[in-house]
């Protein structure tokens, strides 16, 4: 990742599961929509080795029958669970810090996430960290769907090279649409995906935030918080 990082002049993050320490929350939410609608429950281990991008294959996975059951019904009631709490989840250890460093050291940093973008505005700004991003992303809806159409956008905004472009994520889909946009990429396995699933993507893999400082062409900076 060294070599990456010499060339790299933004970073775009996603925020679920890579900055933000939210797998607890989601397999609750997500356990809520199962009494719900009398699917058994899943373990974290079960969640993190299911969970897939379009967010409709997933509760197929989990025996979820969207034929009977609305996807939107089941969105409803999930999100009902996590929009209360989100703000509450922590960040990832070294996420302040790796941002801070970015920060002082010129490396401009944005959000590309699947969440909806006026929860991912509030949960920011509840957090305080809406200063650290020179743009944030987000769907304009809640169905979970791609984020290749706002990482199009996003990266006309940067108007930079895709090689002086990273990506930090968490999944396969994050992976992919890096690949897909030209970008660079690197995807935390602390996330929402486990190693396994991870293991279809080729693209450099981390065990968190932590390991990627160690490649870092630069000091660690302490947040000053």
């Amino acid at each position: 990742m060294r070599k990456v990082w010499n060339q790299i002049q933004h970073v775009v993050w996603d925020w679920n599961g890579t900055l933000l320490d939210d797998v607890d929350l989601a397999v609750t939410g997500v356990n809520q929509v199962c009494a719900r609608f009398g699917v058994p429950a899943v373990t974290r281990e079960f969640y993190r080795a299911r969970f897939q991008f379009p967010i409709s294959a997933f509760y197929s996975s989990l025996g979820f029958d969207l034929e009977r059951i609305a996807f939107s019904d089941i969105l409803r009631e999930y999100l009902a669970v996590f929009d209360a709490r989100v703000r509450h989840c922590a960040l990832n250890e070294g996420a302040l810090e790796l941002l801070e460093c970015l920060r002082e050291n010129g490396i401009g940093s944005s959000i590309l996430s699947a969440s909806y973008r006026p929860t991912l505005v509030r949960t920011l700004e509840a957090k305080r960290l809406s200063g650290y991003f020179t743009h944030v992303c987000g769907l304009g809806d809640e169905k979970g769907t791609s984020k290749l159409e706002e990482g199009h956008i996003l990266h006309a905004k940067l108007g930079l090279p895709g090689e002086r472009i990273l990506y930090v994520g968490d999944t396969t889909h994050d992976a992919e649409v890096a690949a897909a946009l030209g970008w660079n990429s690197c995807i935390l396995s602390c996330g929402h995906q486990d190693e396994d699933r991870l293991g279809a993507c080729n693209s450099p893999r981390m065990t968190g935030i932590p390991a990627l400082f160690e490649d870092l062409p630069w000091g660690r900076v302490v947040p000053n918080r």
